[in-house]
C-alpha cells in the first residue's frame, strides 16, 4: 500500500513539475515575443522618421523618377523581420521552432512555385501559337488582316502577341493564342 502510495505521489510530482515547466516556456516564449513586437514597432518608426527626414522620397523621386514611398517600405520591412525573428526565438523556447520552421519553408516554396505557373499560363499558349503563326500563316509587316472581325494593318508580329492598327488609328494587341484559334484573312498591300 505504501509503495502505490509513493508511486502516486511521485507521478503527480512529476506531473506537476512538467506541467510547471511548460507553463514557464509558454510564459517566457509570450514575453519573447511580446518584447520582439515592441522592438519591431520602435524600430519601424525609428527608421521611418530618419528616412523621412532625409528624403529619401524626394531623392528616388527627383533622380531616378521612383514615386515608391521607400520610407514606409524600408521600415515596415524591418519591423516584420523583427516580428518573424520574435516569432521564432518565442517558438525555439517553446521547442517547436523547427517544426514551424520547415511547414512555413513549405507554404513560401508552394506559393512560389503557384506564382510561377500563373504568371506563364499565358505565356506558354501564346509562344507556341507564335510558332504556329510564323511557320503556317506566313504573317509579315504590313499585310491587311481580318481576324475576330478586327480589319487593319498588321504593325508587328513577334511569339506572344500581334499588333494592329485598324483603318480609325486605333492600335490593338491580340495575343497569338487568340489569333491561332480565329480565322484569319491575309491580304497583302
Amino acid at each position: 500500500m505504501l509503495f502505490a502510495l509513493g508511486f502516486i505521489e511521485n507521478a503527480l510530482n512529476n506531473l506537476f513539475g512538467a506541467l510547471s515547466q511548460t507553463i514557464v516556456k509558454i510564459f517566457l516564449a509570450i514575453l519573447i515575443f511580446l518584447f520582439g513586437f515592441i522592438l519591431g514597432k520602435l524600430v519601424g518608426r525609428v527608421v521611418y522618421k530618419f528616412l523621412e527626414e532625409i528624403e529619401i522620397n524626394n531623392f528616388l523621386k527627383k533622380s531616378l523618377g521612383l514615386k515608391i514611398n521607400v520610407d514606409n517600405l524600408i521600415s515596415n520591412f524591418l519591423s516584420y523581420i523583427i516580428y518573424f525573428l520574435a516569432l521564432i526565438a518565442a517558438l525555439e523556447q517553446i521547442g517547436v521552432a523547427n517544426i514551424i520552421l520547415y511547414l512555413i519553408s513549405i507554404i513560401v516554396i508552394l506559393i512560389i512555385l503557384l506564382s510561377f505557373f500563373l504568371a506563364i499560363r499565358d505565356f506558354i499558349p501564346n509562344f507556341i501559337s507564335g510558332l504556329y503563326l510564323y511557320s503556317k500563316e506566313h504573317l509579315k509587316q504590313g499585310y491587311n488582316v481580318e481576324i475576330n472581325d478586327i480589319k487593319g494593318e498588321l504593325l508587328h508580329i513577334d511569339l506572344l502577341h500581334l499588333k494592329i492598327k485598324t483603318k480609325t488609328g486605333d492600335i490593338i494587341y491580340m495575343p497569338n493564342s487568340v489569333a491561332a484559334n480565329s480565322k484569319i484573312k491575309v491580304r497583302k498591300n
